[in-house]
């Protein structure tokens, strides 16, 4: 297998680069054996020290992209790889990865983490154009327009990749801001460097012979690491100097280790610190091994440091160092452009003195993100090579829709981003006026018309049914958004072990949910004690059943509402084989709705018409008053609880009433 990897300016002075790739070209070697590798980047001596092909940084330094589409052809795969290129370099990220998809080439994105905002060189209006667009007032009108144009690029490119993993969920989250919400979570595969423990006595400073040229690393006395960036420089170099004095003044010896070896120890030097002479991820970790703390404004020394057992204190330029240390459950001392320099020097010296109980927590924090990079290195793997878990079934995907233009998108992602992939996607499109087929065919699925004459929903389900081509066929409505990249697997996992089950998933509620909306929401599913208390309870919006269930006993396809319910309280009670409802809070999607009063009324009148056709049962004006008043109660203190649903006080016991009085009227 043939496989691409690019994504950062490889080759360009950057050591954390250069430990992430090799960590990526060892991971992936380790876990496909007959791999061939070939690496993006400016210094060819790559090709000799990892044991790769190379090519170079298309769209890096100075590098155009021409030649690239021809070059990205001779691989399987492209693997746009490691650190924060996808924010900060996003139109080259989204270059690079289009051209490949255009060329054929499966894409992927792994281990990338997002800055807390787009890099803004690229969203900046220049030279006559600013002055334009000053006159009018226009300059932040544009520049916004930038960024949204960005953004919409990457729902489009993201969702065409095979598999995306982001280091951190903050990564994840900023992400999901932007329009793709289905990126897994891994961890920086930095972690995976070797921490040259061995190399060391007593797990410190040992009496090997130092690699590097001065005695720093004789010393009996405390050493701090010092790792001072060029990029977005620390504005206030004097708080700097005083720090280091402070420092020399303990007692403690001081190292710089730069992580550009040639910017950042320029400017290291002139602040009169002696830097280690190694340039190598291995040379920066064995000293940052030695060290007792290390201060950084660049995150993979950090990391490195973390990995020899080393604890670190960061000062942020952006939101990835605070990422990395909410891992240990600490902060950034500050960022470059502010930062109490005397409060830093306090907690250097601090550091020094005593590590506290950075060991254990640096040990349960690894614990978790080796976990995490394990799960999704094997998900990857698997994708790559195309190979799914043994006996896994295939899976038809069903969706219906109906004027959805703004959520079908983001639904088809979420379902194109599962691992293992649906076998096929069917969208039956029910006669939408705006843009949701539209939408949909940006997609590769198939569609299907609806029966003709009038809607009955059973009429629709059986049609799909008998269209699917898969073992297991799941219902997902055109607005359930998958929430992640195992709700398909969560959803599916529990038929293997039963062919007569019915499983529904965890329905979530939107942001912009109100908050009676969002109460019953967690009522009915959360944790699924409260639904396991009622007589019966099911939703077909999420969920997923073998399809030969639905092939031997179909829909009902005279009722109007709750043919789901229908479906499954009938299978259930059967004395012979009965179907089991199967809830999985761990399969996530996103739906939920603000009814109007009036849609409410139309709502519960069709399910009270339903439930008497279903359940039987005479309706009853008390019960449903009685009902109303209950719920009213939940509902004031679930309010008052929260200050944002206080609004909602007053019309709770309007609704309750609105819908317990169509119930009566339905089942009436």
């Amino acid at each position: 297998m043939k496989i691409l990897l690019g994504g950062i300016p490889l080759g360009c002075d950057n050591i954390g680069d250069e430990a992430i790739i090799a960590s990526v070209v060892r991971m992936l070697k380790d876990s496909i054996p007959d791999v061939e590798l070939t690496v993006a980047t400016a210094d060819e001596a790559t090709a000799g020290l990892l044991g790769v092909k190379v090519v170079p940084p298309f769209g890096f330094a100075g590098c155009p992209l021409d030649g690239f589409a021809d070059e990205v052809r001779r691989h399987d795969a492209y693997v746009w790889c490691g650190a924060t290129g996808l924010s900060d370099y996003p139109h080259v990220a989204l270059d690079l990865l289009e051209m490949a998809q255009g060329a054929g080439v499966a894409t992927f994105i792994w281990g990338v983490g997002m800055d807390d905002q787009l890099n803004p060189v690229f969203f900046k209006a220049h030279g006559k154009r600013r002055m334009v667009l000053s006159l009018f007032g226009l300059v932040g009108w544009h520049e916004r327009r930038l960024r949204e144009r960005l953004k919409s690029r990457i729902a489009s490119v993201l969702p065409r990749c095979k598999g995306v993993w982001l280091r951190d969920p903050q990564s994840a989250a900023m992400l999901a801001s932007m329009g793709y919400p289905n990126a897994s979570i891994a961890a920086d595969t930095a972690i995976l460097m070797e921490n040259g423990k061995g190399k060391m006595e007593n797990g410190k400073r040992g009496s090997e012979v130092s690699p590097y040229p001065f005695s720093t690393f004789n010393s009996q006395f405390p050493i701090f690491g010092l790792c001072i960036s060029t990029q977005r420089q620390v504005a206030d170099l004097d708080g700097v100097r005083r720090m280091i004095a402070a420092v020399r003044a303990s007692g403690a010896e001081i190292v710089g280790i730069p992580m550009n070896p040639k910017t950042d120890r320029a400017l290291m030097e002139g602040l009169g610190v002696e830097c280690i002479k190694g340039t190598t991820p291995e040379a920066v970790m064995e000293a940052a091994a030695k060290c007792d703390v290390v201060l950084s404004s660049r995150l993979h020394l950090l990391i490195l440091a973390a990995n020899a057992g080393t604890p670190g204190l960061g000062i942020a330029r952006g939101s990835k160092l605070a990422n990395w240390l909410s891992n240990f459950g600490r902060t950034v001392e500050g960022d470059v452009a502010n930062c109490d320099w005397d409060a830093v020097t306090s907690h250097v010296l601090s550091a020094l003195k005593d590590r506290g109980d950075w060991d254990k927590v640096r040990d349960a924090a690894y614990s978790a993100l080796t976990s995490r990079l394990e799960a999704a290195r094997a998900n990857l793997v698997s994708r790559l090579t195309g190979s799914v878990p043994e006996g896994w079934p295939r899976v038809s995907v069903l969706v219906r829709a109906r004027n959805d233009e703004t959520l079908i998108a983001k639904t088809l992602s979420g379902i194109f981003s599962q691992w293992p992939p649906p076998f096929e996607v069917i969208v039956c499109d029910d006669a939408s006026t705006d843009a949701t087929r539209a939408e949909a065919a940006k997609f590769p699925v198939r569609f299907v018309e609806r029966p003709a004459g009038e809607y009955r929903p059973g009429r629709t389900l059986n049609m799909l049914v008998r269209e699917a081509k898969g073992d297991i066929v799941v219902f997902n409505n055109s607005d359930a958004v998958p929430c992640d990249p195992h709700w398909l697997e969560a959803l599916v996992r529990p038929l293997l072990a039963n062919r007569r089950a019915f499983a529904f998933a965890n329905q979530l509620p939107r942001k912009d949910a109100k908050m009676l909306v969002r109460k019953d929401s967690e009522r009915a599913f959360g944790d699924g004690k409260v639904q396991a208390t009622w007589k019966f309870f099911f939703s077909l919006a999420s969920s997923a059943t073998w399809r030969k269930n639905l092939t031997d006993v179909p829909f009902d396809e005279n009722i109007r509402y709750s043919e789901d319910v229908e479906w499954t309280w009938r299978n259930s009670r059967l004395a012979d084989d009965p179907v089991k409802v199967v809830y999985c809070p761990d399969a996530h999607v996103e739906h939920s709705h603000n009814y109007s009063v009036q849609e409410l009324a139309k709502r519960f009148r069709g399910e009270g018409c339903a439930d008497r056709i279903i359940f039987g049962g005479k309706p009853s004006l008390v019960r449903e008053l009685a009902g109303a008043a209950r719920e009213t109660l939940r509902d004031w203190a679930y309010l008052a609880s929260c200050p944002r649903g206080w609004g909602e006080i007053p019309a709770a016991p309007i609704r309750r009433l609105v819908q317990r009085l169509s119930h009566w009227k339905g089942m009436r």
